[in-house]
């Protein structure tokens, strides 16, 4: 493969769309690992294609196991603001291999803790796509004896 070929609309549907983005790169192994002799342009028209079927079936299935809303990233103030100081870091890494973090402890305790959350949030994803309402009930009734016995310890200390 020399390249993938991307219209400019295709580059500014997988920046503003992460979920399109993903769909592309699950096309591109799906697309590359057929084997199939194609040239440049015909892989990235069948990759597109591809993306936009999964893309679609995903918008279409997961709403209902994920209504809108239920599975936002924390609305933290500033976490928008985090948020793409972060994916600039993510995209200088793709396209050099390196990126010049910030050198304060504060900005970089922020994008550990939101970078956390994040990671938590796409397991999370994993586990709600799968789980059966009564071990989600067991769930939130664990976190809430957590938190009953992380308040009783407060209030000791």
């Amino acid at each position: 493969m020399q390249g993938l070929h991307v219209s400019q609309k295709e580059s500014m549907e997988m920046r503003e769309n992460p979920y399109f983005r993903l769909c592309v790169l699950l096309a591109f192994q799906t697309v590359m690992d057929a084997k199939k002799k194609r040239k440049p342009k015909e892989e990235t028209e069948a990759i597109t294609v591809l993306a936009r079927q999964m893309n679609a079936f995903c918008v279409k299935y997961t709403a209902k196991i994920f209504p809108c809303g239920v599975l936002g990233y924390a609305n933290d103030p500033g976490a928008e603001a985090t948020d793409l100081a972060i994916e600039r870091h993510i995209e200088e890494l793709r396209s050099n291999e390196t990126t010049r973090l910030p050198k304060d402890r504060e900005t970089l305790i922020l994008f550990c803790d939101r970078l956390q959350q994040r990671k938590s949030r796409r397991m999370q994803w994993a586990f709600y796509a799968k789980a059966k309402e009564e071990a989600l009930a067991d769930l939130v009734l664990s976190y809430m004896d957590e938190e009953i016995e992380d308040m009783a310890a407060e209030a000791e200390a």
